[in-house]
């Protein structure tokens, strides 16, 4: 199998790692060097040519063959088996729906959050549990790294140079979790979407980092979505796009204890989520001097219930839940999933 990338001949394996420093293709930490016979591997886990187009870019004209998805995956540390999960992401990323320019580009400082959901969670050892948006599993930081370094190193999206972010967060390293299907009493998230539970599917979306949504007390589901929906309304993040709210088992079990449905969920947390016209001009989100009426006169947080994603992850212990915006102050981007073959 003929590779169309450049060699560079290294003394040794930390000459290798200095090597990639010095090119740019790393994300400011070491690298797992690219060798040939390491992509080789990646290609052929997922039946892939070495020119097979796996993404096109149409603002700035750049297409992504397999062979730099393979390289950027080795790089990152995954596994080959990685490289169909890896690829479904991409192909997501490339729908119109996601506008992928604009996420990897805007001051807004976007991370692709990953969801991962279906039977391809267990054997690949996703981490849906405790610690998800942390350290510590291999297939989700890997996965997630792997993403950042195809944008740093096939799209161009060089801090300061492409990606214009006035401050980032933390997911631009990495943003991949898990959906915990089995501590949920609702459909998973992809078949939410419209796929068989027997599918394994990828859901991707360029999103502000995850804010804490702590309820310790709440020992009703009213409580839990009192907190949440105050979260959605919080000013900084205010928009009419879509949203993610990562619940963990802990608010689970009290919402199901309490017969609450994923319509009735996210309907109360539309109708909850919202702020007067005279706010939002006053925190800057609007243009303008507050008019009269506008002190009653109320927006919500997205445009429907249907813009709010549900996902069921996290440690058995601990009220914690998370609220994920979308990155832009309009709505610019829209999660989008797809099945893994």
């Amino acid at each position: 199998m003929a590779l169309a990338a450049a060699e560079h001949e290294v003394a040794d394996w930390p000459e290798a790692i200095e090597t990639c420093f010095e090119r740019g293709w790393t994300d400011g930490l070491p690298v797992v060097p690219a060798t040939a016979p390491a992509v080789r591997r990646f290609l052929a886990a997922a039946g892939q040519a070495p020119d097979d187009v796996v993404l096109v870019e149409a603002t700035r004209r750049r297409s992504i063959t397999a062979e730099k998805v393979a390289i950027n995956a080795v790089l990152a540390g995954c596994r080959p088996e990685y490289m169909p999960v890896l690829l479904a992401a991409l192909r997501a990323m490339a729908d119109p729906a996601f506008t992928l320019h604009g996420a990897i580009t805007s001051t807004g400082g976007s991370a692709t959050l990953v969801v991962v959901n279906g039977p391809i969670r267990q054997r690949l050892d996703f981490n849906a549990g405790g610690n998800v948006f942390g350290p510590g599993r291999r297939a989700n930081a890997t996965l997630g790294r792997a993403i950042r370094l195809i944008t740093l190193n096939c799209l161009g999206a060089q801090p300061g140079v492409l990606d214009r972010s006035t401050q980032g967060h933390p997911g631009k390293y990495t943003y991949c979790i898990a959906e915990l299907e089995e501590d949920s009493p609702w459909p998973p998230l992809h078949v939410d979407r419209g796929l068989p539970r027997e599918a394994s599917a990828v859901t991707v979306f360029a999103a502000e980092g995850p804010h804490n949504v702590l309820s310790h007390y709440g020992e009703t589901a009213d409580a839990i979505v009192v907190a949440i929906a105050d979260t959605m309304a919080c000013l900084g993040s205010f928009s009419p796009g879509e949203s993610f709210v990562v619940l963990a088992p802990e608010h689970v079990q009290i919402l199901a204890r309490d017969g609450w449905t994923r319509p009735r969920i996210r309907e109360a947390l539309y109708a909850a989520a919202r702020r007067t016209v005279a706010d939002l001009k006053r925190g800057g989100k609007l243009p303008g001097a507050v008019e009269p009426g506008e002190e009653t006169r109320w927006m919500h947080r997205g445009q429907g219930p249907d813009d709010i994603h549900l996902v069921v992850a996290g440690g058995g212990a601990g009220g914690h839940s998370a609220f994920i915006p979308s990155w832009s102050r309009e709505r610019n981007s829209l999660a989008v999933t797809r099945e893994i073959p």
